[in-house]
């Protein structure tokens, strides 16, 4: 592939360079904000060499190319238009602007977020293999890996212990979240490690004994010491609230003595926010929030499970998923398991059973062939957008709500034998290594199923409209673009 070739036709059918206001990408996309969003010719887009799908959301012009591929594109783009790269504020207001409040709210997740998902992963990696060494009957043996080896006894400690990242959860969110609104991210973290001071009680023990809690007693104003264990909301929230503190503050007091009262006044007003306006209510909001998904999946049954499941990546279409983030981990920081990674896990190799039944569906040799497959791969390792634009939604919508059943099929049989994983941020071939042992057949099981489906879906609809499968060529020539 050409990657000057493939930036200059994208310039060339986004309305020229006079219409880019500017440019940035993710893991799969190249995100653009133009000035005119009449002028994109999202057909010869699509024709593009390298593109798997075009989406116009959240203010931005999304160019799909995968993995890898729209780093090296976004390289060459930069460099042949010189355009400038777009800041997550800047981002934010172009979406407040064409989106409205709610999907900036949303957007703030996802820019908390994306930046510190590496030290779940790493974490929970490192967790995976704690639970391998000390797991009970793995291979049929009789008690435990580490009960065998006092080697792999002290590795299992010592994993326990650098694996921290769920522990000081509020600590990360308050870095990334104060820097995102625009704060000191070093105050902020300040202000996380008093959410998890180990002087304090710790909530999860609140939670079940609230009278052996010790008060601080301001006048009439009495405030529970009680940290914040997962407190993802509580630090949001008072991570926004202290970058205004931080801002005002800067403002007003005079530069000569800044240095010194700019972050004490910033640190005592956020801590007093923390404890008695912030902290109760992101608390509320998160077991409310946390309720919801808790009815559904718990509440519900198998039929809440695949409800949840086939509903995930419509969310992810329209950007509405990123609050899942936060829940996520507080469950893995209050409770040790995860039960949604399991199903995102479903959800997102269901696209990739779409793509492969689109596949099967097209002729040999030909270029929506390749496309499918190579949308297919990267939802082995939890990247479902090539799948979705470029193969389930290229033609038709009937493919990706073929994926979106495979994917309640799926998410209704891991809930039925209660899978779970002890981290998140993996999915797919890379879950294996975070599902609890004892569940492990039934992740796979579950991820076959939601794989499955969609393909005999796809061929029985296929036929059922009367299309041909095979050709001279011997398969898919008769892919009817109506479907």
């Amino acid at each position: 592939m050409d990657y000057k070739v493939v930036s200059q036709q994208v310039v060339d059918n986004v309305g020229g360079l006079e219409n880019i206001e500017g440019a940035t990408h993710c893991v799969t996309r190249l995100r653009l904000v133009l000035k005119d969003t009449s002028k994109y010719n999202k057909a010869e887009l699509e024709n593009i060499d390298g593109v798997k799908g075009v989406l116009y959301n959240s203010g931005q012009l999304m160019i799909i190319f995968g993995t890898g591929t729209v780093n090296k594109v976004y390289d060459e783009f930069m460099a042949l238009t010189g355009v400038k790269e777009i800041s997550a504020s800047e981002v934010k207001g172009a979406e407040a602007d064409k989106k409205g409040k709610f999907f900036s709210v949303l957007k703030v997740f996802s820019d908390i977020f994306i930046p510190i998902i590496p030290a779940f992963v790493g974490a929970a990696i490192i967790i995976g293999l704690k639970s391998l060494i000390v797991a009970n009957g793995l291979f049929g043996m009789e008690g435990s890996l580490a009960d065998h080896s006092e080697f792999l006894k002290n590795l299992a400690s010592f994993f326990a212990i650098i694996a921290t990242t769920f522990d000081y959860l509020p600590v990360l969110v308050m870095y990334s979240a104060v820097k995102r609104f625009g704060g000191n991210p070093i105050l902020g973290i300040l202000v996380g490690i008093v959410m998890v001071h180990p002087s304090l009680m710790n909530r999860n023990t609140f939670v079940m004994d609230p009278t052996g809690a010790e008060y601080w007693n301001f006048g009439p104003l009495s405030i529970p010491m009680v940290a914040f264990q997962g407190g993802v909301f509580p630090a949001i929230l008072t991570a926004w609230f202290m970058a205004k503190v931080e801002k005002i503050a800067q403002k007003y007091i005079p530069e000569v003595v800044s240095f010194v009262f700019v972050p004490t006044v910033t640190l005592i007003l956020a801590n007093v926010a923390l404890f008695t306006v912030f902290g109760p209510l992101g608390n509320l909001i998160g077991d409310v929030l946390a309720g919801v998904i808790d009815i559904l999946y718990n509440r519900m049954g198998v039929f809440g499970a695949f409800v949840f499941a086939a509903f995930l990546q419509p969310l992810v279409v329209t950007g509405t998923h990123q609050f899942i983030q936060g829940i996520e981990a507080n469950l893995v920081a209050t409770t040790g398991f995860n039960y949604i990674q399991a199903i995102w896990s479903v959800s997102i190799i269901a696209q990739g059973g779409g793509a492969i039944g689109m596949y099967l569906i097209h002729k040999k040799h030909s270029k929506e062939r390749n496309i499918c497959m190579s949308s297919f791969i990267p939802t082995l390792v939890g990247i479902s957008e090539p799948a979705i634009f470029a193969a389930n939604m290229r033609y038709s919508i009937i493919p990706f709500i073929c994926a979106c059943i495979g994917a309640g099929c799926g998410g209704a049989f891991v809930k039925l034998f209660e899978v779970r994983a002890i981290g998140q941020g993996l999915t797919g071939v890379l879950g294996l290594l975070i599902v609890t042992p004892e569940t492990l057949v039934w992740y796979v099981a579950g991820n076959l199923i939601a794989f499955i489906v969609p393909i005999v879906l796809i061929f029985a609809y296929n036929k059922a409209k009367g299309v041909p499968t095979t050709d001279e060529e011997g398969a898919g020539a008769g892919f009817d673009v109506s479907f």
